[in-house]
């Protein structure tokens, strides 16, 4: 259900509640009508309160001017100030219960996602009330990282984050995430100061194999970006020994130790450690966790194909690129992460399209970085752009 809608007939519910009785017939709005005139000082008719409360059929919203009037009645200063009031009741009643099952915690953060997708502004009205709650926070942050978001505000809430949860794990896996962001925005002032985080905090007993790669996968990238040659092989060799000690979490884990590493160096041309990361990929034979619905590990494999289609594409495997590219499927995408790895996709697609998709290709990651913010891709977009410039001046009417 639309948001909106569910906020509006949470406000009929206020709107009876203050009135004293439940609205069911005309009189009942003409009575309404006057007590709302005489509270507020505002004039709304009858019939505005009959086709708000259904009385009257219509298909019209009720104006701004009702819902902030309305909203006034039950004591708030405007519609905005209700619709989020409303959200942070549900987020208490939801996350605050602690008689929930995982389950109910994994589809509601799942849920709250997708509002979030639709409507940003909801974010900034809830990420740090949000924040407050544990489940909320295991659920909604470590179990629903929006990498699409990663352009936006929406990298406050890691710093909310780490308000609450001190732990090495969860320094690791919020400056880790704040790491890619300013690495996919060009922010190398941002990138330094995370690196710096990531890499002073060790890796202890608690950290879970998905962070534990993270780590590496940070620090391997940003020796990398600065041309550090001996820290990158100071880190790879470490990051092998590490890999063997996490290979049974691995067994149990959506995300391997090798697959998490990966995500960071397939921003790099070291083809050699990608080729390795690859062909020693620890695959999950044994569930860990009950609560992580089967729908996030068909994410995640669909990550791995794209992965390994983009690592084959720099190696220059052609035929292993194609077997992966064959398989892939964006649909098979989770919420938050759709745009984050089309990105990568299209960026590999390119090179083995046709002229027209080629151009097609082209328009979809102007859209992508558009949507994202993501600079980094620029370089590729100017790149292709410059390749199919002959073709299209060639006589193709579809343009770039």
């Amino acid at each position: 259900m639309n948001r909106k809608i569910t906020v509006v007939n949470q406000l009929r519910k206020n709107v009876e509640k203050q009135f004293g009785k439940d609205i069911k017939t005309a009189t009942d709005c003409d009575v309404l009508a006057s007590v709302i005139i005489r509270d507020c000082k505002a004039n709304i008719s009858s019939q505005t309160l009959r086709r708000f409360f259904g009385l009257i059929k219509t298909s019209s919203e009720s104006s701004h001017f009702t819902l902030d009037l309305l909203s006034k009645f039950c004591g708030y200063r405007n519609f905005n100030e209700f619709a989020n009031a409303c959200n942070n009741q549900e987020l208490e009643h939801f996350f605050g219960n602690q008689d929930h099952t995982n389950h109910n915690y994994w589809d509601r953060s799942e849920h709250l996602c997708k509002q979030i997708i639709k409507s940003p502004e909801l974010l900034v009205s809830t990420h740090h009330r949000l924040m407050a709650f544990p489940m909320a926070r295991k659920y909604f942050m470590e179990n629903h990282p929006l990498r699409d978001l990663l352009g936006t505000v929406y990298t406050q809430c890691f710093s909310a984050y780490l308000k609450y949860n001190t732990s090495n794990e969860a320094k690791i896996f919020a400056y880790g995430f704040l790491f890619q962001s300013s690495f996919l925005l060009q922010n190398t002032e941002l990138m330094d100061l995370y690196y710096k985080k990531v890499k002073e905090t060790e890796l202890s007993d608690e950290v879970h194999v998905i962070p534990a790669g993270l780590k590496y996968g940070v620090q391997l990238l940003y020796a990398d970006f600065t041309g550090n040659e001996n820290d990158y092989k100071k880190y790879f060799a470490e990051m092998k020994r590490a890999r063997i000690l996490y290979q049974k979490a691995s067994e149990k884990s959506v995300c391997s130790f090798e697959s998490t590493v990966l995500e960071s160096l397939i921003f790099t041309n070291r083809t050699k450690e990608m080729k390795f990361l690859i062909e020693n990929n620890t695959f999950q034979v044994n569930q860990d966790e009950d609560y992580i619905p089967s729908k996030r590990k068909e994410t995640h494999n669909e990550v791995w194909k794209i992965l390994c289609a983009a690592a084959y594409q720099k190696i220059g495997d052609k035929i292993k690129k194609k077997l992966y590219m064959n398989q892939i499927n964006l649909k098979n995408l989770g919420i938050g992460w759709e745009k984050y790895y089309s990105l990568l996709y299209y960026s590999v697609y390119f090179h083995s399209a046709e002229p027209n998709q080629k151009i097609e290709c082209i328009s979809q990651l102007s859209q992508l970085i558009e949507e994202t913010y993501f600079s980094y891709y620029q370089n590729y977009l100017i790149e292709f752009k410059k390749e199919v410039e002959p073709f299209v001046l060639g006589g193709n009417n579809v343009q770039a």
